[in-house]
């Protein structure tokens, strides 16, 4: 595997063949080598955009067995609802982990996904052996990572109603990742990326953003809100540009570093928020380097 490119022949995505019924979806995975388990939690918009990237770093897929799931409403897993909060995103995780008779995993989420990651520590502590956070999208409090966030979400917005939903998909990525973000979706990601990103839009807009507004935790009020700390490992990476591209991540990165004592840091170069698309081999290495410190 070169260091300086990426390449896996004409198209790398991954078959997610598999069907588990949970609580008012049904959800299509994919189990990926064998070891120990990593359960993969994919942000909003591109439900690729994890596991797929991590193909890169094949010592990874070569050592530990990857658990990959389209949440409810992604690529064909299905949501029997209209809504679906945080707290119920971390319960299909866990329906998914019984669904394998998985006591215990390493829990990864990205963004959205980490949200979901972070509240399934919250929830299940017992069923997460650690815990690597890829930025998750806590709600930010800090006034200037608000007003971006609200601008990106209103810029977005407009479009979608507009009915222009890849462009409202796409303005919201380049608003919170930088335009360069969409040019390393491409390279990868599936071919068919756009396409599976436009089809899962509604899902983005009418369900994945009111449950982030709804959800209750609120980083200056973790003490008072959290009965129990998470005392599992926990690896919080960041890209060296997110901020720069967008305030708030900073905020996010500090509330985890300071908040759980046992927290460790990853700075991902040359990424911003998109960081496993934008630089998967250095997001593959910070991930091998956490799980081998704490194996099961």
């Amino acid at each position: 595997m070169s260091t300086n490119a990426l390449y896996l022949g004409r198209e790398w995505n991954i078959d997610h063949d598999q069907r588990v019924k949970v609580n008012d979806a049904e959800l299509r995975y994919a189990v990926l080598g064998s070891g120990e388990p990593i359960l993969c939690i994919h942000g909003t918009s591109i439900a690729d955009s994890l596991i797929t990237p991590l193909r890169f770093q094949p010592r990874l897929l070569e050592q530990y067995q990857f658990i990959s799931y389209y949440r409810a409403g992604y690529n064909g897993s299905t949501l029997e609802k209209s809504s679906l909060s945080i707290e119920e995103g971390a319960e299909h995780a866990r329906q998914l982990l019984d669904h394998l008779g998985i006591q215990k995993a390493h829990i990864l989420g990205f963004s959205f996904g980490g949200v979901i990651a972070f509240q399934f520590l919250l929830s299940h502590p017992e069923r997460a052996h650690s815990a690597m956070l890829l930025e998750p999208y806590l709600p930010r409090e800090a006034p200037e990572g608000v007003q971006a966030n609200i601008d990106a979400y209103t810029r977005a917005m407009a479009l979608y109603q507009a009915g222009d939903k890849l462009g409202a998909a796409q303005r919201y990525m380049e608003d919170v990742c930088g335009p360069s973000f969409l040019g390393a979706v491409e390279m990868t990601g599936p071919l068919d990326v756009w396409k599976r990103v436009e089809e899962c839009v509604d899902t983005t807009f009418t369900v994945d953003f009111p449950a982030i507004s709804s959800w209750g935790f609120r980083m200056s009020q973790a003490d008072l809100m959290v009965s129990r700390k998470p005392t599992m490992p926990v690896l919080a990476v960041m890209g060296h540009d997110s901020e720069a591209a967008m305030p708030g991540f900073r905020e996010t990165q500090r509330f985890l570093m300071n908040w759980l004592p046992q927290a460790e840091r990853c700075g991902i170069m040359n990424a911003t928020h998109g960081m496993q698309s934008m630089n998967p081999l250095a997001v593959g290495e910070g991930l091998l380097a956490f799980l081998k410190k704490h194996p099961m």
